[in-house]
């Protein structure tokens, strides 16, 4: 084993390791318990309890699904685009088996694909991992897109909007940074000629291909516009939760019920927003202060109810990914082992 491959072994236990989920089971439970407190236990209690379970999970469970594969068309397009060839089989698991570390900060250690296709096909790492922080980007620009629909008509009141158009404008600039060569030719390249930064060098080339490749003009639009529905599954999601909890009705497709659907719109688009930028580990504390402010104060929403909805979006937005992601890493990893099994 080289010196590299002994890093990058290092790199990838270091960011899946038990007691790192463990400790964010811990905190998540914390902040549940937080926001059950603030709505009152009893009454949340009460608002869980009034959910037909037996539909409700399995219908969320499966709308979150939905945004994985609508997703996953966008992970391929990037893999195409800086000419990565893996079968579905193989680039399915490995998308699936990055939400293991959705819990890092800002869901970066999703990078950890780029070792998995390392490991499949010998692609440098170098040239995949810089994908994760296009696919951010572009689920940033998605968010803040549905965020603007949702307060525009469903909300209209306030000065939120603005707050929402400006972070879109920093995630956008961001963009169009990252899909210069200046950027890496005259800044990045500075950066790493010297300190701890050196040893990606001669990585530069690498980074600079796939960030151009997947952050130029049509392949950031394009991965935008298919992450828009992606997310608004998540959306619908919520949209579900308020109809039932409201009213304990199902949604339709009468006005009051649509806007109630734009409104749920801007609520987990902007808390999904504010928890990315916050950079903590699945943006935990920060998406469930957003959200029960904004269904509590600007909705109008009873705060039991608040903060049930918020509870029950973050366990299966948040954590049904999670475990979702460690189901395909076992079966990613006994297809490798078996690989290299018959390749001895």
């Amino acid at each position: 084993m080289t010196a590299g491959e002994e890093s990058a072994n290092t790199t990838e236990g270091s960011l899946i390791s038990a007691q790192k989920v463990i400790a964010f089971v811990i905190v998540s439970v914390v902040v549940f318990a937080a926001v059950g407190l603030y709505g009152q236990l009893d009454a949340v209690a009460a608002a869980l309890a009034s959910i037909p379970w037996w539909w409700v999970l399995p219908a969320m469970m499966a709308l979150s699904f939905l945004n994985y594969i609508i997703r996953y068309v966008k992970w391929q397009y990037y893999l195409k685009q800086i000419e990565v060839d893996l079968s579905h089989r193989d680039s399915f698991s490995v998308f699936l088996a990055g939400f293991t570390l959705t819990t890092t900060p800002g869901k970066i250690g999703e990078a950890i694909k780029g070792y998995f296709i390392r490991d499949i096909n010998g692609t440098p790492v170098a040239k995949t991992v810089p994908v994760v922080v296009s696919e951010r980007v572009t689920d940033l620009l998605a968010l803040v897109i549905l965020a603007m629909i949702g307060f525009g008509i469903g909300v209209n009141t306030g000065d939120q909007l603005l707050t929402v158009v400006m972070l879109g404008g920093v995630v956008l600039v961001a963009a169009l940074v990252l899909s210069q060569k200046t950027f890496y030719r005259k800044i990045l390249k500075r950066f790493t000629s010297f300190g701890p930064l050196k040893r990606f060098q001669g990585s530069v080339e690498d980074i600079e291909y796939t960030m151009i490749q997947t952050l130029g003009p049509r392949p950031l639009v394009l991965s935008t516009i298919v992450s828009i529905p992606g997310w608004f599954m998540e959306c619908l999601e919520l949209w579900l939760l308020l109809s039932l909890l409201s009213g304990a009705v199902l949604p339709t497709f009468t006005l009051p019920s649509l806007i109630l659907l734009l409104q749920a719109t801007f609520v987990h688009a902007t808390a999904s927003i504010i928890g990315a930028i916050s950079f903590l580990p699945g943006g935990v504390g920060t998406y469930e202060i957003t959200s029960v402010a904004l269904i509590t104060f600007l909705l109008g929403i009873a705060a039991n109810l608040a903060s049930a909805a918020t509870i029950l979006i973050r366990v299966v937005t948040l954590w049904f990914s999670v475990i979702v992601g460690f189901v395909a890493l076992g079966v990613l990893t006994r297809r490798n082992r078996r690989h290299r099994d018959a390749n001895e």
